[in-house]
């Protein structure tokens, strides 16, 4: 059996992670997992996603007009 005091403290701990979240949208969900993700898990995480997002916004932003020399050039041989 554990000691009442163990037990005070073990609900005490219960209480402090659990969050108002509903667990049920993907934000939520989202958050939940924010909270118990270990900080290295998080900055990996975090830096995957600022690549990802610089990646869209690669294909999305039209060109500036600086276009690379070394193309395919036509030799005429006859």
């Amino acid at each position: 059996m554990t000691a009442p005091e163990e037990v005070a403290v073990t609900e005490q701990e219960t209480a402090a992670r659990s969050s108002p979240e509903c667990l049920v949208c993907p934000l939520c969900l989202g958050m939940a997992a924010m909270r118990q993700a270990r900080p290295e898990a998080m900055g990996h995480l975090l830096k995957a996603g600022a690549e990802l997002l610089e990646a869209v916004r690669a294909l999305v932003d039209p060109p500036t007009g600086e276009q690379r020399p070394g193309g395919v050039q036509r030799i005429d041989v006859g």
